[in-house]
């Protein structure tokens, strides 16, 4: 038999004594010695080991597949005589500080052949390194960076969640971040939004103080604060609050963060508030002027006749005073939440009638002509009521004042009493409609063309709303207006639906049918609609869409009388969503003839959240074939 070179005793000692971990095998991958560092990380004697057979000393981890464990290595190493260098190891191996616990170490693992004269592999040494520091520094920093990851996209959704505008910008002052609101407000995506550069969405007027209050505050590191006009994704300009704060890091500026809260409402209302200080200054100052020229009037004459004439109209603006004051402290009462009725029966007729005769009296250049005057009693606040009536009635001479007629009726319809107040004077624009019974508002207020502050229609409505009523007018410029408002003569009716499963439902105010041939919800809609009928109504039609799941609704309003304006926001910002989830892509909406109803249409989809397609007709047969076609 062929002798095999074995290492030499000498080279034998001088592995074992040689810094680092060395293990020598012979070519049947017996032990034949290690060095004093392996065996101290190993935990094991060298008499122990030497002489052994390695896997009987090291049993391979069958966790370890066989090509990747120290088997595989060496069977390479044997098979093709050349080094192999293994995959990074974890082994776990004793502490040496503590050997009864154990801990993981991690090798860079190399196998070198020695060979013989024929290229016959002798034996092999094992060198191991021990790279567990540099495992654990490495898995520090990806932890760190996957933390840092994980922090900024929860900073990310943090700032997304916000209803503000959220910004960042580099040290020197460039956009680098802005949040999903800013993208929404714009109508870009955030790349073009930091290509195009927050200057080109500031107002004209508003640039040069922005630029000059940005650049102070790059330069001094302070905040920036700054108010600001930004041109929206529908074209229109908003007022911004914009403010920003240095991030400072080791005493160095490293970013700026910034937002930009809208303002909008507040400066409207500031404007508002100016304006109708303005008129309240004005009105207020007129009886006070007047009535202090009587007075000087008075001193100055001994006849009894114009003594009386001068008190009876110093009297007359004492009453429009107290009207002024009045209103101021109901206005004060409403926005407090302490407008409160005193509900009695009273006879309505009568009440109108005395009504009409009242504002007549001081309206001599008017025909005040009461067509028609339902007898009916009725249980609400009589004073207020009146209130609203004699706010119609003198509106109706106030803006015709040419003089004429002025046609007044009252009649009892579905149950509720309606009364319409007609004017032929200067008529209202149909762009001022929807604004008319706002606040401090008033038609053609710029030019203070007619006293008064402009607050008695606000008043009318919110004394129609505490007892259940409503309020909408029809109007054209130089024809004149009619003014209507409707008062239930019982607080709630009992529904009485006539129902066939999810097929067909109707009751007083809504019809809706499955329309099996072309697989949509058939709506119409009749009658005086309030918050509660249009609520119950829109939840009857979620149920029907998802009981018959189709995705179209024919809306027919042209049989809805007067407004349904309450409930046009809940229509729009929580039923639109609820519907679109269950189904609904295609939406015909038939209007009805009151402007006000199809005003109330036009917010409800002008502010309706979701992708529900949308489209206003007059004609029901141009409106079902548009859906047809979907």
């Amino acid at each position: 038999m062929e002798e095999r070179t074995v290492p030499t005793p000498e080279l034998l000692s001088a592995y074992e004594t040689v810094p680092g971990m060395y293990l020598v095998l012979s070519d049947e991958l017996i032990i034949l010695t290690a060095s004093d560092a392996y065996l101290k990380a190993r935990g094991v004697n060298r008499d122990d080991i030497r002489g052994q057979f390695l896997f009987d000393v090291f049993p391979p981890d069958p966790s370890i597949p066989y090509a990747l464990g120290f088997a595989g290595a060496l069977q390479e190493v044997l098979s093709t005589g050349k080094a192999h260098q293994m995959p990074l190891l974890r082994q776990e191996l004793p502490d040496p500080g503590n050997k009864t616990h154990i801990r993981p170490r991690y090798w860079d693992i190399s196998h070198t052949p020695f060979l013989d004269e024929e290229g016959e592999v002798q034996y092999i040494v094992q060198h191991s390194f021990d790279v567990t520091d540099l495992v654990q520094a490495k898995k520090g920093v990806e932890l760190r960076e996957k933390e840092l990851w994980a922090s900024e996209k929860h900073l990310g959704f943090l700032l997304n969640a916000m209803p503000q505008q959220v910004w960042t910008a580099t040290a020197e002052g460039v956009i680098n971040y802005v949040n999903q609101i800013c993208c929404f407000d714009f109508g870009k995506n955030p790349e073009e939004l930091k290509a195009l550069g927050w200057e080109s969405f500031v107002h004209p007027e508003d640039l040069p103080g922005c630029l000059k209050a940005w650049k102070t505050a790059l330069e001094a590191q302070m905040e920036y604060m700054v108010e600001f006009r930004l041109l929206m994704w529908d074209g229109q300009y908003r007022w911004f609050l914009g403010k920003a704060i240095p991030i400072m890091e080791n005493g160095k500026l490293r970013l700026w963060m910034g937002t930009n809260t809208n303002i909008d409402l507040q400066k409207t209302n500031e404007q508002k508030k100016d304006e109708f200080l303005s008129i309240a200054s004005h009105e207020l100052k007129t009886p006070l002027t007047t009535m202090k020229a009587f007075n000087q009037l008075m001193k100055r004459t001994t006849d009894p006749d114009k003594l009386q004439g001068f008190i009876e109209k110093s009297a007359i603006n004492i009453s429009r005073l107290e009207k002024l004051i009045n209103d101021l402290l109901d206005v004060t009462r409403i926005n407090a939440g302490k407008m409160s009725y005193t509900m009695k029966e009273f006879d309505f007729g009568q009440m109108l009638q005395e009504s009409v005769e009242s504002v007549q009296y001081i309206s001599p250049n008017h025909k005040l002509i009461l067509n028609e005057k339902e007898k009916v009693l009725y249980i609400g606040d009589r004073f207020r009521i009146e209130q609203v009536l004699n706010n119609f009635l003198t509106n109706a001479v106030k803006y015709s004042p040419g003089g004429g007629k002025v046609l007044i009726k009252s009649e009892v319809k579905l149950n509720n009493i309606i009364v319409s107040v007609q004017d032929f004077g200067i008529g209202i624009a149909s762009n001022d409609l929807q604004r008319l019974f706002e606040r401090y508002y008033r038609v053609d207020n710029s030019a203070l063309r007619f006293e008064g502050l402009g607050l008695g229609l606000f008043i009318s409505s919110e004394i129609l709303k505490g007892h259940q009523g409503s309020f909408w007018l029809e109007s054209k410029p130089g024809e004149g207006s009619t003014f209507y408002f409707r008062l239930p003569l019982s607080a709630s009716s009992t529904i009485n639906p006539i129902a066939e499963k999810h097929l067909f439902y109707k009751d007083d105010s809504i019809t809706i049918s499955y329309n099996e041939e072309h697989h949509r919800l058939d709506v119409d809609w009749t009658g005086f609609q309030s918050f509660d009928s249009v609520q119950r109504g829109g939840m009857l039609l979620l149920k029907m869409l998802k009981e018959n799941q189709c995705n179209k609704i024919l809306n027919d309003n042209r049989n809805v009388l007067g407004t349904w304006s309450e409930a046009s926001e809940w229509a729009g910002e929580v039923w639109f969503p609820m519907i679109e989830k269950a189904g609904l892509k295609y939406f015909a909406w038939i209007y009805s003839p009151s402007v006000f109803s199809q005003l109330s249409a036009k917010k409800s989809v002008d502010i309706a959240i979701g992708n529900v397609v949308t489209q206003f007709f007059t004609d029901i047969s141009i409106a079902e074939d548009w859906l047809n076609n979907k």
